[in-house]
């Protein structure tokens, strides 16, 4: 385990299954070590805190199963359209106030699209120049050219929820695939 810590920390990537199955069978004890070696020598002792504001909420037309904002369930979530601007940014400045270190606006739906896009895109132009943090992003389904513009407005990172395994996805929702994601 120490040897395959080291190539890692040297750049070495797993690239199949079969090089990552013995893994799952070493024993737990080595396996943390080697993960904290990993850690310590990639990130040091220093942990990344991102949290999220909730820019659009409920009514969501996909079926994902796990989820309190999709329409096919009651789960009474609250339901509102995409935030107003004034309120992203004080939001951000309050958790950059805390100590953050990235910020993520997150919508429910399928994608983000029209006046819903330019008001995100400009949220996250404010607070690019405004803040010191590290923007995210989790909007679902967007194009390459959407992503380009989020990417030109700051936002460094971009979040797909895979909540399960390719084979069981279907098991969990059925209005979208594992390769849409």
């Amino acid at each position: 385990m120490n040897s395959l810590a080291e190539e890692i920390i040297a750049g070495r990537r797993l690239g199949s299954r079969e090089e990552a199955l013995p893994l799952v069978e070493a024993e737990l004890e080595a396996l943390c070590r080697g993960a904290d070696r990993i850690r310590s020598a990639l990130c040091g002792s220093r942990a990344d805190l991102c949290t999220i504001v909730n820019g659009r909420s409920g009514q969501c037309g996909e079926d994902c199963k796990f989820c309190a904002q999709s329409c096919h369930y009651g789960t009474q979530v609250e339901e509102y359209p995409f935030l107003p601007l004034e309120k992203i940014v004080a939001e951000c400045r309050r958790n950059e106030a805390g100590g953050v270190h990235r910020f993520s606006i997150v919508t429910a739906g399928r994608s983000l699209k029209g006046m819903e896009l330019e008001q995100a895109l400009e949220a996250y132009a404010r607070l690019h120049r405004e803040s010191g943090l590290k923007l995210c992003a989790s909007h679902g389904l967007q194009t390459e050219e959407e992503f380009r513009r989020m990417k030109e407005a700051g936002v460094e990172r971009c979040h797909a929820n895979l909540e399960t395994s390719r084979r069981y996805f279907p098991q969990m929702c059925t209005t979208h695939t594992y390769e849409d994601k």
